[in-house]
């Protein structure tokens, strides 16, 4: 509840801001699926490959000029990622806790708040390409991880998915960046297609866990993201 309500008053405070901007804004909407990996921040940590996520966002562009924006708005990504970690687990036949590799499948939820520079050109009649660069602030929702790991004879394999959320940092800051080409169909609506680049510069686990097990971990993703502006 905590995590819902802080996330709840920064995009009230937010969405006030954007009312007060005046009238040079255009407002989207976008969605589209996502290459989803883990960077090993550590020899702690390795990822295992690539998996499919999913993303949406409305978008909040405030233009200086025809072709200078600051673009923001909000964002929900359902991440799913694949990677070994260390951890300390309470393992069958051993009294205590003991640090083991455990291999785990994640899919998270988190809402991110960009706040980036875009810059436009126009290539021909109705086309424009723009790219985008900036920063991104990352609430983290809820992640549900199927672990599995091998400790001498014990072998351990999680038949579901279970809540992990404990293990990773409310917040993550995150640098993002964007290329895209836009339609325009008329004076008050373009249709786009961008291919945006997500690197997290925070380690998604906790402060605990780091310290304990070395575990670092960064999450990335790249989407292909296609809406509609106003």
């Amino acid at each position: 509840m905590k995590r819902i309500a802080l996330i709840i008053s920064f995009i009230a405070f937010f969405s006030l801001g954007c009312i007060a901007q005046g009238n040079t804004v255009r407002y989207g909407l976008k969605l589209g699926p996502s290459l989803d990996w883990a960077s090993a921040g550590s020899t702690a940590t390795k990822n295992d490959g690539m998996r499919v996520g999913f993303n949406v966002g409305l978008i909040y562009d405030h233009y200086f000029s025809d072709h200078i924006a600051l673009s923001s708005g909000v964002n929900i990504n359902f991440l799913r990622m694949k990677y070994t970690f260390t951890d300390r687990r309470y393992v069958e036949d051993f009294l205590e806790q003991t640090i083991v590799s455990v291999s785990r499948r994640l899919n998270a939820t988190n809402i991110e708040i960009p706040l980036k520079a875009k810059v436009s050109f126009d290539v021909f009649d109705s086309f424009k390409a723009y790219v985008e660069a900036g920063g991104g602030l990352g609430f983290n929702i809820k992640d549900m991880g199927k672990d599995g790991y091998k400790y001498y004879w014990v072998s351990y394999e999680s038949p579901n998915y279970d809540d992990c959320t404990s293990q990773y940092r409310l917040v993550q800051l995150s640098m993002v960046f964007g290329v895209g080409a836009e339609y325009e169909i008329n004076k008050n609506l373009g249709a786009f297609l961008q291919v945006t680049f997500n690197h997290a510069f925070s380690n998604a686990f906790v402060r605990s866990l780091e310290r304990q097990t070395g575990s670092i971990l960064r999450n990335n993703f790249i989407g292909i993201e296609a809406g509609i502006m106003f």
